[in-house]
């Protein structure tokens, strides 16, 4: 009987850390971000350890929010402004942050397996321990980004991202190149 009881009093324990960890996102932001119509502007909005799964954020306005331990897979941020955001160990597995803007958040320890990063914006971002493990990182714009301590970056996605001579990488690890932009082509006369 007294295996029951310690079983049931961490059961009991798990649960109201669950419910605390669950409930610790300010909740009229909360509202606020789950109505997409609202969504354009949630500045500072403390949204840390949300579940937005499947949420559809795309070119929402979250400079500055705490989506720290927020689960955010399978969301649509395609074009979102988190500039200067704290997302530390929120995870975007099978995210949209196509063109999304980062430069200057907090992402270390966020996990980006799978997630489609094209396009988006890391500049200055600290990103110790996020993890990249096979994101879709076509054009991802990595200019004075500090990518020695990332996990599961591979040279395939270096290769096809963007850097500069402030962009730092791991001893075995290329640093990307500068992107190219091809002028457009002239369209012949009718």
């Amino acid at each position: 009987m007294s295996q029951f009881r310690v079983f049931l009093f961490f059961t009991v324990c798990a649960a109201m850390l669950a419910v605390s960890v669950a409930s610790a996102a300010n909740r009229k932001d909360l509202a606020r971000v789950k109505d997409t119509s609202k969504i354009g502007g949630c500045i500072r909005c403390d949204l840390s350890g949300a579940d937005l799964e499947n949420g559809f954020f795309q070119l929402a306005v979250l400079i500055e929010a705490n989506l720290s331990d927020a689960k955010l897979d399978g969301a649509n941020l395609a074009g979102a402004n988190l500039t200067g955001a704290d997302l530390r160990r929120a995870t975007f597995h099978y995210a949209n942050l196509s063109g999304a803007r980062m430069e200057g958040a907090d992402l270390r320890g966020a996990d980006f397996s799978r997630a489609w990063l094209n396009w988006a914006w890391f500049s200055g971002a600290k990103l110790d321990g996020a993890n990249f493990k096979d994101a879709y990182m076509i054009g991802a714009q990595l200019q004075g980004a500090d990518l020695s301590k990332v996990l599961g970056l591979t040279k395939a996605q270096l290769e096809t991202a963007c850097g500069d001579s402030q962009t730092s990488s791991a001893a075995r690890k290329p640093v990307p190149a500068p992107c190219r932009i091809l002028p457009a082509r002239a369209h012949p006369t009718v």
